[in-house]
C-alpha cells in the first residue's frame, strides 16, 4: 500500500509539473504581444496607463499622487485612503522615472506588471498546495486562471489591478492562517491591526474589498472577548494610519481623508458609480449584475463555468446535508478551518467587488484569482469525499477540462491590430514633432491626444500635455480661452471614421481648433483602437477607413476669445 501511494504521489508531481511548464510557456507566449496588445492607452483602459504611470511618477519624485500639469485648475489630490500607493509608486513610478525617457513610461510599466505576472503564477500554486489542494488540481487551477483572453488583459497594461487580486489573495491567506490558531498573540493581533490599513499602499481597492475578510476574522477570533488582542489591534492600524497620514500630508501639503478637487477627485468621480448607493433600483442592480455576467463571460468563460459548477456542488452538499438532518442523520465533510475561511471570504468579498467597485472590465481580476482558489478548495473537498470512487476524480478531470476548453481558444491574442497601431503611432507622432520646432526657450507646448501620447512624451525638447487631462470646455469661447491662458502652441488631434468622442467639449474641439489656427501637418494610418476589432484582419479594417493625427499651429492667427 505504501509503494502505491509512493507512486501516486511521483505521478501526480510529474504531471503537475508537465501542467505547470505548459502553463508558463502560454505565459511567455502571450508575453510577445506586451507591447501591442491592447493598444497602449487603449479604449479599455481609457488613457489610464499614461496618467496612472505619470501620477506614480510624480508621487514617488515629490510624495503626491497628483498628475503633473492641471492646466490652471487646482491640484486635484486623492487623499488619504486613494492616495497613499507607496509600493506602486515604488514599483511603477520610480521605475518608469528611472528609465524614461529612453523607454516610453507604458512599456516600461507593462514590464513592471508582467512580472507581478509571474508572482501571481507562484503565489496561487503555493497558496493551494498549503491550504491542502493535490498538486495536480493546483496547477490545474493556476493553468486555468493563466490560460484566457482576461489574464492577457490584465498582464497587458501598466495598471495596478493585477497587483490588487494578488495582494488580496495573500491577505485572505494571511487571515486564514491568523484565524486558525488556538491563541492569537499580542503580536499577531498587532500585525493584523497594521495590516488592516497597510493594504492602501498597494491599492486603494483594497480599502472595500478586503474589509469583508478583516470583519469576518475579527468574528471568526471573537476579537472582543480578549482586551489584550483588541488594544493590539488598534494600537497597530492607529500606528500605521499614522505614519501614512504623515507621509501623504508631508508630499501632497495638505491633509483630508478623500481630496481635494470636487467631482473631478478621484473619490467623487468614482463614488457616483457605486450600486450600493442605489440598492432599492432595479435598474441599477439588474445592470449592474449583467455587466460582470458579461464580463465573465467574455474575457473568462472557462472561469466563470468552474464558479456556476463549484456553487453548485455547495447548494447540492447544503441541501442534502438538510434533508439527512429531518432523518436525524449529521453529514459534514472533514474541511480544515482555513478552507472554511477562505470560501467565506471569497463569497464575502465577492459580494463586496459586486455591490462596492465599480463595474469596470479592468477590475476583472481583481476578485478572480481568489475566486480561482475558492473553487480549487471546493474541487479538493469533492476528490476527499469520492476518493475512493472512480467518478471523483473523473468528475474533476472532465470539469477543468471543460472550462479550459471554453477559453483557450483566446489564451494567445490576435496581433494584427496592435502592432500596425504601434508602428503607425510611432511613424506619425515622430513626424508631426519634427514639424514643430525645438531648441526654444521656453519650450514648445504641444496638446497631444492620447494615440501615440506614450511616444510624444519621450521627446523632451518640447513640453509635451496629455488632452485627457486638458478636458475642454464644451463651450468654444471658453475652450479658447483656455488654450490660450495654458500657452498651448500646437495640439495634435486623432480623428476616425469608426469610433467616436462621448465628451461634448472633445466633439467641439476639431471646430475651435479650425477657428484659431492651421493645420501644419497631418498623418494617416492606424493610431487607436476605439471601434476596431483585435480579431480583424488588415483588410477589413483597411475598409473600414484609416484615421487621421491632425497637427495644428495655433500661433497662424492671433487669439481672439471673440473667435466664434
Amino acid at each position: 500500500m505504501t509503494d502505491i501511494l509512493k507512486k501516486l504521489t511521483t505521478q501526480q508531481r510529474v504531471h503537475s509539473t508537465i501542467i505547470l511548464v505548459v502553463t508558463v510557456v502560454v505565459y511567455v507566449l502571450q508575453l510577445r504581444s506586451l507591447y501591442t496588445v491592447p493598444v497602449y492607452d487603449s479604449v479599455r483602459w481609457g488613457g489610464d496607463e499614461t496618467w496612472l504611470m505619470r501620477e506614480f511618477g510624480n508621487q514617488s519624485a515629490h510624495g503626491a499622487m497628483a498628475y503633473p500639469e492641471y492646466f490652471g485648475a487646482p491640484t486635484r489630490t486623492d487623499g488619504l485612503l486613494a492616495g497613499s500607493m507607496w509600493v506602486d509608486a515604488l514599483i511603477y513610478g520610480a521605475t518608469g522615472g528611472y528609465f524614461s525617457p529612453s523607454h516610453d513610461l507604458i512599456s516600461t510599466g507593462r514590464t513592471v506588471t508582467a512580472v507581478l505576472g509571474f508572482a501571481l503564477i507562484l503565489s496561487l500554486f503555493l497558496i493551494l498546495r498549503r491550504l491542502g489542494v493535490n498538486a495536480v488540481l493546483a496547477s490545474a487551477a493556476v493553468a486555468l486562471l493563466v490560460i484566457n483572453q482576461g489574464f492577457v488583459w490584465v498582464t497587458h497594461c501598466a495598471r495596478y489591478d493585477l497587483l490588487t487580486g494578488l495582494t488580496l489573495v495573500w491577505y485572505c491567506y494571511f487571515l486564514s492562517q491568523l484565524q486558525s490558531k488556538e491563541k492569537i498573540s499580542s503580536r499577531n493581533g498587532l500585525l493584523f491591526g497594521a495590516s488592516s490599513i497597510l493594504l492602501i499602499i498597494f491599492s486603494r481597492h483594497l480599502l472595500t474589498l478586503a474589509l469583508p475578510a478583516a470583519i469576518a476574522c475579527l468574528f471568526v477570533i471573537r476579537i472582543w472577548q480578549t482586551p489584550r488582542i483588541v488594544f493590539a489591534w488598534f494600537a497597530g492600524f492607529v500606528s500605521v494610519l499614522l505614519v501614512l497620514a504623515a507621509a501623504y500630508t508631508i508630499g501632497a501639503s495638505e491633509f483630508s481623508l478623500f481630496g481635494r478637487g470636487g467631482t473631478m477627485g478621484s473619490y467623487g468621480f468614482v463614488l457616483q458609480q457605486l450600486p450600493i448607493l442605489r440598492p432599492f433600483s432595479r435598474s441599477v442592480q439588474v445592470s449592474n449584475l449583467m455587466e460582470r455576467w458579461n464580463l465573465f463571460e467574455k474575457d473568462i468563460p472557462g472561469v466563470l463555468t468552474l464558479l456556476l459548477i463549484c456553487i453548485f456542488l455547495i447548494l447540492l452538499y447544503k441541501g442534502w446535508q438538510w434533508h439527512l438532518r429531518r432523518r436525524g442523520t449529521q453529514l459534514k465533510i472533514a474541511t480544515s478551518s482555513c478552507q472554511r475561511f477562505l470560501l467565506l471570504v471569497a463569497g464575502l468579498c465577492t459580494l463586496s467587488w459586486l455591490l462596492l467597485q465599480g463595474s469596470r472590465p479592468y477590475y476583472l481580476f481583481h476578485i478572480v484569482p481568489l475566486l480561482v482558489i475558492a473553487c480549487a478548495v471546493v474541487l479538493q473537498l469533492w476528490l476527499d469525499v469520492h476518493q475512493s470512487r472512480w467518478h471523483g476524480p473523473l468528475f474533476v478531470t472532465l470539469v477543468l477540462l471543460a472550462a479550459l476548453t471554453l477559453q483557450a481558444q483566446r489564451a494567445l491574442p490576435d496581433t494584427t491590430l496592435g502592432e500596425t497601431v504601434s508602428k503607425d503611432q510611432q511613424a506619425a507622432i515622430a513626424k508631426l514633432l519634427a514639424s514643430t520646432p525645438h531648441g526654444l526657450f521656453p519650450k514648445s507646448r504641444i496638446l497631444v491626444d492620447v494615440a501615440g501620447l506614450n511616444w510624444a512624451l519621450k521627446d523632451t525638447s518640447r513640453e509635451i500635455l496629455t488632452l485627457d487631462m486638458f478636458q475642454p470646455p464644451p463651450d468654444a469661447n471658453q475652450a479658447i480661452g483656455k488654450l490660450k491662458e495654458n500657452h498651448i502652441d500646437y495640439v495634435i488631434l486623432r480623428s476616425s471614421p469608426v469610433g467616436g468622442v462621448f465628451e461634448p467639449g472633445r466633439a467641439l474641439l476639431p471646430d475651435v481648433l479650425d477657428s484659431i489656427g492651421v493645420v501644419r501637418d497631418s498623418a494617416f494610418g492606424f493610431f487607436y483602437d476605439d471601434g476596431r476589432s483585435y480579431d480583424a484582419e488588415l483588410s477589413p479594417m483597411i475598409l473600414q477607413g484609416l484615421d487621421t493625427l491632425r497637427l495644428y499651429s495655433l500661433h497662424a492667427r492671433p487669439f481672439n476669445s471673440s473667435t466664434p
